[in-house]
């Protein structure tokens, strides 16, 4: 998983999570991502590489990375444009799965 999906996945999780169950989550989405096929995942990455960009820049330029980032992620989620959006609904599919199915085997 890249450091910009890292991120994204970490603003999607439920506050309530503690660290073994972010762990457990963040395992499960890094192990989906690279089981997909090839032809999808590297649409995944190039969205991720893109989107990432900005975050990158603002880190470069001695800003906090994530500065803003639950707030752009919410605005993705209802975007017009429908590769923004998707790539906010697979992340977040993934998250809430892993949220709700693995984390008894966490507990």
């Amino acid at each position: 998983m890249l450091w910009f999906e890292r991120e994204v996945v970490a603003a999607l999780m439920s506050p309530t999570l503690d660290d073994a169950e972010r762990a457990a989550v963040e395992s499960y989405v890094d192990q989906t991502l690279r089981s997909m096929p090839e032809h999808l995942r590297a649409g995944v990455l190039g969205e991720s590489l893109l989107f990432g960009a900005r975050a990158r820049l603002a880190h470069a330029l001695g800003r906090p990375a994530d500065a803003g980032l639950r707030g752009r992620v919410e605005r993705w989620k209802t975007s017009q444009i429908d590769v923004v959006r998707q790539y906010v609904r697979l992340l977040h599919s993934l998250v809430v799965f892993a949220e709700n199915e693995l984390m008894p085997s966490v507990r």
